[in-house]
């Protein structure tokens, strides 16, 4: 199966190529705090390209549908959507949680997904690996940064994400030593590969009429408008 997957859901952009199970065919990763618009069909073009491939021979599209910047995430899903209709491909949707859950797959015990939300608040959730499996303890939310790391009910975990790195020092603090950070950088594209192609043996797809974006708070747009 070859599979398309796409991240544009922060400004670590990742857009990776998969074939025969999880094999890597190609990625394109590009850190950039410019839109994700004008370089991402491009950039998919030039992936297919080069591996000797068209859009109509990968057979699903896999795409982070969130938690991340709003912009992000709707140029990933807007453009996965038109591509997996014009081709009636199944999509895999995948939520930047679980990527970076999966980005770091031999970490035991509680891990803690944190993405910086700005305005001083963090999107987390927070999951357990034991024996290999692996188990979701709290689902997704939006918090003040503070908040959150006070109130967490762990004295042992392992955090990883944008929202560790900007939090450091909330996190290190010395009052909870069985805290942890995993450092790497923001691309998701690799452990994407590997979930897609679990979720797509499992048949954990969508159409692209289906495919929706996960947000856990209204956009900063759509609490203008209200306050007005």
């Amino acid at each position: 199966m070859v599979i398309l997957s796409v991240d544009t859901s922060t400004s670590a952009g990742s857009i990776v190529l998969s074939n025969g199970g999880e094999r890597l065919v190609g990625e394109v990763n590009v850190y950039s705090e410019q839109t994700h618009s004008a370089r991402l069909l491009p950039g998919i073009e030039i992936l297919l390209k080069s591996a000797g491939l068209k859009l109509g021979q990968v057979d699903a599209f896999a795409v982070i549908c969130g938690p991340g910047s709003f912009t992000g995430v709707r140029i990933g899903l807007t453009t996965i959507k038109g591509l997996a209709d014009c081709f009636s491909r199944p999509v895999i949707s995948i939520t930047a949680f679980e990527a970076w859950v999966e980005k770091f797959p031999e970490q035991p015990g509680i891990v803690v997904p944190v993405i910086d939300a700005r305005r001083g608040e963090v999107y987390a959730a927070t999951y357990r690996r034991f024996q290999g499996e692996l188990s979701v303890l709290a689902p997704g939310i939006v918090e003040k940064a503070g908040v959150f790391f006070a109130n967490f009910p762990h004295h042992e975990a392992c955090f990883v994400g944008s929202g560790a790195s900007q939090y450091r020092e909330l996190i290190l603090s010395g009052e909870r030593p069985g805290w942890s950070i995993l450092p790497g950088d923001g691309f998701l594209g690799r452990p994407m590969t590997r979930i897609a192609h679990r979720k797509a043996k499992s048949s954990e797809v969508v159409s692209a009429a289906e495919l929706e974006a996960y947000y856990l708070r209204k956009s900063d747009a759509e609490m203008n408008w209200k306050e007005k």
